[in-house]
């Protein structure tokens, strides 16, 4: 038998999968999608039967190694439930039998810790809003001048310094880079999650780099404008669709969540799977001799989504909303679609799709698992395309987690 037949059922709360004929490195990748949708749609317990499978080559038994330790991850089980003889002999041999065959114990359940857990549907989707703490109001700080990518461009006097710590959370234009000349023709869209840095150069490139703290290593980014966050979330608020084939767009998002939480002015970190990211990024960084954003030089100095792009991708998005609509927070967003007075800025780093824990999800842990990953593809600055005809329109996302936190403290330091 040359090709491999995949068979699957629900069987109580795990799917089984039987594979019948070789598992090879042509046909591992037909296995390794199957389970991945599988785990897209929320079985983190899987089954398999190997009885039919002749023939098991290194390329399936790292396809085996890697979906237990991703399901492992979360909280999931991956196991083998029965074999043919061939099977087990290789796993053996390898050393992977401890690990792949039979199902694993059940964990002991820990005590848990009595949480108000709210749950509410809206859009055909249900949101869960766990409290978190009762903390401070997170605070912010706007730094610099944004008009002037719209002006005469940016200077060296327009430039900071500002490292990554935890708790620190920021969006902006800046660069990893310690002189205005090294970072000068780099400078793209940045985000900071805690110690972690990311942002896409300005170059041309289209080669996003990242930085993240360790030991007594401090990640540091040239700044020409941000908006800072510090702080603890209040809330989190988990969202899913009634059959998790729909999505949800960026503005039902941002009003679902003023609605059930009631916050005028928040930020938010959102870890989901992407339905298609609507965005901009730079590929030249203003300048006195070169306004970007002047036709013709705009065709080529910006990137625009030609269509929603990342598709199950893994976005991790920071964002600032707010119903003010006073004159210092317009310079630092704008309207999240054009009938609505609710200001954005969101900016999302995109990593592959990997599970994620249903409960008892850290959104520090998870974050630095996807940038220690080293497999960060893109930074988008999220924005509503609202031409006529060919507009795409939103961002749309299909499932996900949502840190939130009010901001009620806001200071600006512009650069004149």
């Amino acid at each position: 038998m040359n090709n491999l037949e995949i068979l699957s059922e629900q069987q109580e709360s795990e799917i089984l999968i039987r594979c019948k004929g070789r598992l090879d490195a042509n046909h591992t990748g037909h296995l390794n999608d199957a389970i991945d949708q599988f785990v897209r749609d929320g079985h983190y317990n899987i089954a398999l039967d190997f009885t039919e499978v002749e023939y098991l080559s290194s390329a399936g038994i790292r396809l085996l190694v890697s979906q237990y330790k991703s399901l492992n991850a979360v909280n999931g089980t991956f196991y083998l439930a029965a074999m043919s003889d061939a099977v087990e002999q290789i796993l053996k041999m390898v050393g992977m039998s401890d690990m792949l065959i039979g199902k694993p114990k059940a964990a002991k359940a820990t005590k848990s810790v009595d949480t108000k857990v709210e749950q509410y549907t809206r859009d055909n989707y249900k949101f869960t809003i766990t409290p978190i703490n009762d903390t401070k109001p997170v605070k912010a700080k706007f730094y610099g001048t944004p008009e002037k990518m719209l002006g005469k461009g940016f200077g060296l006097s327009d430039m900071r310094t500002v490292q990554a710590r935890k708790g620190h959370y920021a969006l902006g234009m800046g660069a990893i880079g310690d002189t205005f000349e090294a970072c000068n023709k780099r400078f793209g869209e940045f985000v900071m999650f805690d110690g972690n840095i990311a942002y896409l150069p300005a170059d041309g490139s289209k080669k996003p780099d990242y930085m993240m703290n360790s030991g007594q290593l401090i990640g540091s980014l040239s700044e020409l404008y941000g908006i800072h966050f510090t702080g603890e979330f209040s809330q989190m608020i988990s969202f899913e669709g009634d059959k998790l084939k729909g999505s949800l767009g960026l503005s039902q998002l941002t009003e679902s969540i003023i609605q059930l939480t009631d916050y005028k002015e928040f930020v938010m970190v959102m870890i989901a799977e992407i339905s298609g990211l609507v965005g901009v990024s730079l590929n030249q960084i203003p300048s006195e001799s070169n306004r970007i954003f002047n036709f013709p030089e705009i065709k080529d100095s910006v990137n625009f989504t030609t269509e929603p792009e990342h598709n199950k991708m893994l976005g991790v998005s920071l964002g600032f909303f707010s119903k003010d609509t006073d004159e210092g927070k317009c310079r630092f967003s704008r309207p999240l679609t054009p009938d609505t007075s609710t200001l954005s800025h969101v900016h999302t780093a995109v990593f592959p799709y990997i599970p994620l824990k249903k409960t008892n999800i850290d959104m520090h842990e998870t974050i630095d698992t996807l940038f220690d990953s080293g497999t960060l593809k893109d930074i988008l600055h999220l924005a509503y395309d609202s031409r006529d005809i060919v507009g795409l329109g939103e961002s749309q996302f299909i499932h996900g987690f949502c840190w939130v936190a009010p901001v009620t403290n806001i200071e600006f330091n512009s650069i004149k």
